[in-house]
């Protein structure tokens, strides 16, 4: 890939290629940054099949350094910077990287965790850099969720990748100097098709400031800013993205001509409204895929029946091109259409496997009748007779959480590591905001708090896989089997109040009683105590983003998406409402 993004530079060396709210890079300038980046890293004996951390936040120096890897013949591991130190550590050590690229305000810490911390080079190099890589040869390591509570590392070879960008190429017809917004978080593997199709093709990434990926007021202002043709979304994102949109944004949004829609079930509902607000002006795909199969492998372009369905999902669509997408039997056999079955892949897109694991790698890659390789997705699905594929849910134990794929086991592995811990199980629940959200149910040592459980997860988990509810029981319902009866855990008794906070706090003031009965619409609540903290109350970044909403529409005050996370409780989110609201009283007079 990075060769042919070279190619594209001697093309339009001047042109510009990414930008974000700072500073723009020509594809002359990111080249040649790309160029002396690499060059450090080739000094420190990265070459092809060399694993680099990247640690960095949404910025043009974490493009330049992505770039950088590439070139210098290496694969790139993306960790998020906010990530607990246990998770980053085990990210590096699973895909083998003891070289990270990362910014000033992570080095000590790279120390720490005994990697060789590398920054972006602050002048570029006209010469060029180049590496013996081939098709074959890793582009990228990404980890996902894993049931034994550490992630396993996929190794994604650059053929997939490019088969990928190629298609979003022939699908959409992206021109030179148009603009694709680069907002998805590096870890998820959407965020290859922001970066690398644009600058395969000559177009421009608009970089989205780091943690506005939550905030739809500021997507919708980018995409206006930048003059952006496509978007990307997970659909709970897309649901508030035409929550937050209003008429006067859509002239702004005149450019926009394709959106996609992928990492969970698209429901009929949002399709609708995505029809009714944009009609045939701009193009929705609904594509399904995997990590291990280069990011996506089918597509549906949605239409205004689909908005009318009665199923549960819009379909996932048919196979991308040189990807070979069946749902087979347990003996891996196809089954007609009609029947429900596993999806299966094949082709081009097919990851290498689990890196340092071969086992399960041997579980996962198989081969199918006729000596074809594919990857055993573990998604249930049913083939139409006119080929179109519909998604129906797990075989297993994994689940989405806000288009992020969460191994119930990782987290009761988590859980049960608490040394006050004796036993837990954790199922998925349909959330407040639609989607699932994760339950846990947990035997442990008493005066154990829901509070002291998420901050030892906070150490060891992502965001998204700490658990929205922990209730407290005597003991966890068991089958004839000694397994944990799951269907039977919401029956079962709390042995605590873990959602309620032992001395209810009742509001005080006018703005702690709007505060908090936003919080009661939004999270499904009677009533909040005022110091209640709002993760505890089983809040999450895109229940924040609606609280937001709501706060942003009753005091006209233009709140950033921290607010809820750095003013937690009901108490401090109004006391700092009512300080901007005097500020701004101030300025008037």
């Amino acid at each position: 890939m990075d060769r042919l993004i070279a190619a594209q530079a001697a093309r339009t060396p001047d042109a510009q290629a990414v930008v974000d709210a700072r500073r723009a890079l020509t594809y002359r300038e990111l080249d040649e940054l790309a160029n002396a980046t690499a060059a450090r890293l080739k000094a420190l004996g990265v070459g092809p099949e060399v694993r680099v951390g990247v640690v960095m936040d949404r910025a043009v120096e974490m493009v330049v350094a992505v770039l950088a890897v590439l070139r210098a013949g290496g694969a790139y591991v993306p960790v998020e910077p906010d990530s607990p130190d246990q998770r980053v550590a085990d990210t590096l050590d699973i895909a083998g990287a003891r070289i990270t690229l990362t910014q000033p305000s992570c080095v000590d810490r790279m120390v720490s965790l005994g990697q060789q911390p590398v920054l972006v080079a602050a002048t570029g190099s006209p010469v060029p850099v180049s590496a013996p890589t081939g098709g074959d040869n890793l582009a990228a390591v990404y980890c996902t969720s894993g049931s034994t509570g550490r992630p396993k590392g996929v190794g994604c070879p650059h053929t997939g990748w490019i088969n990928r960008m190629r298609w979003m190429q022939d699908r959409h017809d992206l021109q030179p100097g148009e603009t694709v917004l680069h907002k998805t978080t590096l870890t998820f593997d959407d965020a290859a098709v922001e970066l690398f199709w644009p600058l395969m093709h000559g177009g421009r990434v608009a970089v989205l400031e780091p943690g506005a990926h939550r905030d739809p007021r500021a997507i919708i202002d980018a995409a206006v800013k930048y003059r952006v043709v496509h978007l990307q979304f997970v659909p709970s994102v897309l649901d508030l993205f035409l929550d937050a949109l209003t008429d006067d944004d859509m002239a702004g949004l005149a450019s926009l001509r394709s959106a996609l829609s992928s990492g969970e079930a698209l429901r009929p509902i949002t399709a609708r409204r995505f029809s009714a607000r944009f009609g045939d002006t701009v193009e929705l795909d609904n594509t399904w895929g995997v990590t291990e199969a280069s990011i996506d492998s089918t597509h549906h372009r949605v239409t205004t029946e689909d908005g009318l369905s009665a199923d549960e999902s819009v379909p996932i669509g048919t196979d991308m091109t040189a990807c070979e997408v069946r749902v087979r039997d347990a003996r891996l056999d196809e089954v007609p259409a009609g029947e429900i079955g596993e999806l299966c892949i094949g082709g081009e897109g097919l990851a290498r496997g689990y890196l340092g694991d071969p086992r399960r790698t041997a579980l996962a890659f198989v081969p199918a009748p006729g000596g074809r390789r594919v990857y055993r997705t573990g998604d249930r699905a049913v083939r139409r007779a006119d080929g179109t594929i519909t998604f129906l849910g797990r075989v297993d134990n994994q689940v989405k959480i806000r288009g992020v794929r969460v191994e119930l086991g990782e987290v009761e592995a988590a859980l049960v590591a608490h040394p006050a811990v004796l036993g837990a199980a954790v199922v998925a629940v349909p959330a407040i905001a639609g989607g699932k959200q994760l339950a846990a149910y947990v035997v442990a040592e008493p005066k154990t708090t829901g509070a002291d459980l998420r901050a030892y997860l906070g150490d060891h988990l992502t965001s998204y896989a700490i658990p929205s509810t922990i209730t407290f029981v005597a003991a966890l319902p068991l089958l004839a089997s000694g397994k944990v009866d799951r269907n039977a855990l919401t029956a079962v008794a709390p042995t605590a109040p873990e959602e309620e906070p032992a001395a209810f706090l009742a509001p005080r003031t006018t703005t702690e009683e709007t505060v908090a009965a936003i919080w009661c619409a939004v999270l499904g609540l009677d009533r909040v105590s005022i110091d209640r903290d709002f993760l505890d109350a089983g809040g999450h970044s895109l229940l924040a983003v609606r609280v937001l909403s709501r706060l942003r529409q009753a005091y006209e005050l233009n709140l950033p998406i921290k607010l809820i996370f750095e003013y937690p409780t009901v108490q401090d989110t109004a006391a700092r409402i009512e300080q901007l609201l005097l500020a701004d009283l101030a300025e008037v007079h």
